[in-house]
């Protein structure tokens, strides 16, 4: 089963998106803001980050970039957001794929697993 990590602040779109890809065969880890995905366990480790640009304590940009600069980690990263744009994102942070907000459920299940494939 591949593993999910995914940071999102609306409840509401954690739980679709948790629901929804727990049925398509996913394990799910959501995380509400960067706080609680820092204290994630470490000892599980994820074939996908799903992060939200805007978060109530930091950013799904930081994240990707933190992400990013590790040189030993090559685990894909995937942006969501309603507010900035595929071109700003490139510039900021270098995300394997992005989604606008608001998507369809299967166009971000394909983009999943065209990456993680």
């Amino acid at each position: 089963m591949r593993n999910i990590f995914m940071v999102e602040d609306n409840q509401d779109i954690r739980e679709i998106l948790t629901i929804f890809l727990t049925a398509e065969g996913y394990r799910v880890l959501a995380f509400g803001n960067v706080k609680e995905f820092k204290k994630r366990n470490t000892e599980i480790f994820p074939d996908l980050y799903l992060f939200d640009v805007m978060l109530p304590d930091g950013s799904g940009i930081d994240l990707c970039n933190e992400i990013k600069s590790q040189s030993n980690n090559k685990v894909p990263v995937i942006i969501m957001s309603a507010n900035v744009k595929i071109d700003q994102t490139r510039k900021l942070c270098m995300p394997d794929d992005y989604i606008s907000k608001p998507f369809d459920l299967n166009d971000l299940l394909q983009k999943i697993r065209k990456i993680t494939l």
